[in-house]
């Protein structure tokens, strides 16, 4: 039977590196070792939530973020469901559309997006597509 502080020790544990890591990365902030030009340390990061939350204006830029992820998601997802019901129900369908979705399903994302600035520029519909 485990002793309340090996339980304890097992609950914990987990959060060790974590916690390390953001250690070593506030001490390296704080003597200088890592520009805050490149990474912001910790205690700025916290700062810079609670004063953008203050103001109102981190829940605005959510606000737009998760209306981009929902038309993204709800773009891409109808255009699965269809392309899919057409491929699955369909011989024709499969043989005019699965060569090429498979294709396309096996180029990484982040190989898009230049083609996607490109296309698009950037502004609401790439950030729309690259999410879809």
């Amino acid at each position: 039977m485990a002793t309340p502080v090996k339980k304890w020790l097992l609950r914990v544990a987990p959060w060790f590196l974590p916690v390390g890591i953001v250690a070593v990365w506030q001490l390296a902030s704080s003597v200088g070792w890592l520009s805050t030009r490149i990474l912001p340390s910790p205690e700025g990061v916290v700062t810079a939530f609670w004063t953008l939350s203050a103001s109102g204006e981190l829940w605005q830029h959510l606000a737009i973020s998760s209306w981009r992820a929902l038309i993204g998601f709800s773009i891409g997802g109808s255009l699965g469901l269809i392309l899919g019901l057409i491929s699955g129900l369909s011989r024709w369908g499969e043989r005019l559309l699965d060569t090429s979705i498979q294709m396309l399903r096996n180029v990484p994302h982040l190989a898009l997006i230049p083609l996607v600035i490109l296309w698009f520029g950037i502004d609401e519909s790439a950030k729309i597509f690259l999410v879809a």
